[in-house]
């Protein structure tokens, strides 16, 4: 197809051949005899051979080097206008120096944060351990569980008990319980077998253990780590520190042969709260005992007890 700037087509081999857009009939050997139509009048005559004008020479068009010009990229702009490329720094130059930043800076932490050698007299120094004290066995003067505010004087000398069973003698005091022919201990912190603590409870007048259990929900209101503090004779100040571990409800009848109660030999470091459970029916009797279970966990300043806060720091015994 011709090109949309040069009005002359190329040749089939494309050469640049210019190639005329007409042509001139070439001359006949014979004349061309022309016959008049009726009617009109022929002003030719018939062409003779020598008569024809001689065929006009093919001019060789004039080859010339035709140069396709390629189109000039523009200039490719730099992301950084106005960036002058400097000197190069060599790379190993680059490295060692970096090298050289990381070994200071490491070196100026490790200065700074040395420590200073402790003083030999110091360092030699013993140390001392500072033991536990030591709080020997004697009467129950004073309890107290905070957490469901449970407060208790404690009647001098050991439980009352009635046909084989424990009945403190008053409602608004505890007891502890020895016998000559029982192992239970009074408190203290190397007691070698069982402390047992009793008192009463009633139905409609205040008693010293009413607070111990719910009747009405059939539950122990004391949970599982609450604490109970008890001061003895002995103690001074401080108070011998239990935490809760065990609940029980037996019938009467049977908590003297329990052995998820008393164990079946020496339990030294444990005590036992005992009262009885008043049913919600006022004019029922009542038939079953609230016991819980405590162990031993060491001393405490009396502040901490009789504020009801938590020990700041127990000593095991």
């Amino acid at each position: 197809m011709p090109y949309p700037t040069d009005p002359h087509r190329r040749s089939g081999d494309g050469r640049g051949t210019r190639r005329d857009t007409y042509r001139l009939p070439r001359p006949s050997a014979e004349p061309t005899r022309i016959t008049p139509r009726p009617g009109t009048y022929s002003v030719g005559r018939p062409a003779r051979a020598a008569d024809a004008p001689a065929p006009t020479p093919r001019r060789q068009p004039r080859r010339t080097a035709r140069t396709l010009e390629q189109p000039q990229r523009p200039p490719r702009r730099s992301s950084h206008p106005g960036r002058t490329a400097g000197p190069r720094i060599p790379r190993v130059a680059l490295v060692l120096g970096l090298v050289l930043v990381v070994l200071l800076a490491l070196t100026f932490f490790a200065l700074r944060h040395q420590e200073p050698d402790a003083p030999a007299a110091l360092s030699e120094a013993p140390t001392t351990t500072v033991e536990a004290p030591t709080i020997e066995q004697a009467a129950a003067v004073e309890m107290y569980i905070p957490a469901i505010n449970v407060r208790a004087q404690f009647d001098e000398g050991a439980c009352r008990t009635k046909d084989y069973a424990l009945d403190p003698a008053s409602l608004d005091k505890a007891c502890t319980y020895t016998a000559a022919d029982r192992p239970y201990s009074l408190p203290g912190t190397d007691a070698p077998d069982i402390v047992v603590i009793a008192g009463h409870t009633a139905a409609g007048v205040p008693a010293v253990f009413n607070n111990l259990y719910d009747g009405t929900r059939n539950e122990h209101k004391v949970h599982e780590g609450d604490k109970l503090y008890v001061r003895t004779a002995a103690s001074g100040e401080k108070w011998l520190m239990y935490s809760a571990t065990d609940f029980h409800d037996p019938v009467k009848a049977g908590l003297a042969n329990d052995p998820d109660v008393w164990g079946t030999g020496p339990m030294p470091g444990r005590l036992l709260t005992i009262s009885c459970i008043q049913p919600a029916n006022l004019l029922e009797a009542s038939v079953k005992n609230a016991v819980v279970g405590w162990s031993y966990e060491g001393v405490i300043d009396g502040a901490d007890a009789t504020n009801g806060a938590e020990p700041a720091a127990s000593a095991a015994a």
